[in-house]
């Protein structure tokens, strides 16, 4: 197999109902101070590190960093004890196992997400997702914060665990907002936008992906678009 695909997560595979939102809101309350007005800000298509640092704007990069384990783990803790109702509320969206099982003969699979890593697999995990995912070669939120650069930390940890390069159309990153286009292009990658999360079609085609989809409920339009 000589593709690598990199999914988003949220709003891209799955969503949750808002309970990880929820939570990470307080773990931020709890690590890093009272949330500033601006914690409502759109965080879609960011990093957590990213997220944290525009919430708390008075807060240098390296005090947050320096904070960040910590974050994590009151972030993982917390998000564990909500497993019941992350099934209950949330759910993989619609045509996403289905082509995920139809990639796994054609591809290399793995996350590229904002979330950090505990919490991604975890997600993955209770939706019934992971068992799809190469996870150990994706690259997450506490990775970097900047989510263009999460692109070469994959495409690097592919190349050293199946022991060949991944680079420009071997990689096709999938996502819903305007930040995984970019993402991709930058690195490019060829980039599909999904508008499963807050953006439609035409406010994603703006940004010039190689392709668009309504969804992933399509099967012969996502195999189409994914492995062009």
């Amino acid at each position: 197999m000589h593709k690598l695909i990199l999914w988003d997560v949220d709003g891209t595979l799955i969503h949750t109902g808002g309970i990880a939102g929820e939570t990470m809101r307080k773990a931020m309350a709890q690590v890093f101070g009272p949330l500033s007005r601006r914690e409502r800000a759109f965080y879609s298509g960011k990093t957590d590190r990213q997220i944290i640092q525009e919430t708390f704007p008075d807060l240098t990069p390296t005090a947050v960093f320096e904070q960040l384990q910590t974050f994590i783990t009151v972030y993982v803790e917390a998000f564990a004890q909500r497993q019941f109702d992350v099934i209950a509320a949330g759910g993989a969206l619609p045509g996403t196992t289905t082509l995920l099982a139809h990639l796994q003969a054609h591809a290399i699979q793995a996350p590229l997400t904002g979330n950090v890593a505990p919490i991604a697999r975890l997600k993955l995990d209770w939706l019934g997702l992971l068992p799809f995912m190469h996870f150990e070669v994706g690259a997450y939120g506490n990775d970097h914060h900047e989510r263009a650069l999460l692109v070469p930390i994959a495409a690097e940890r592919a190349a050293e665990h199946y022991g060949r390069p991944f680079t420009g159309q071997d990689i096709i990153v999938v996502g819903d907002t305007p930040h995984d286009i970019r993402c991709g292009k930058l690195n490019g990658t060829r980039t599909v936008a999904v508008a499963t999360g807050p953006y439609t079609c035409d406010e994603l085609a703006a940004h010039q992906p190689d392709a668009t989809l309504p969804d992933l409920n399509d099967l012969d339009a996502a195999l189409a678009a994914i492995l062009t």
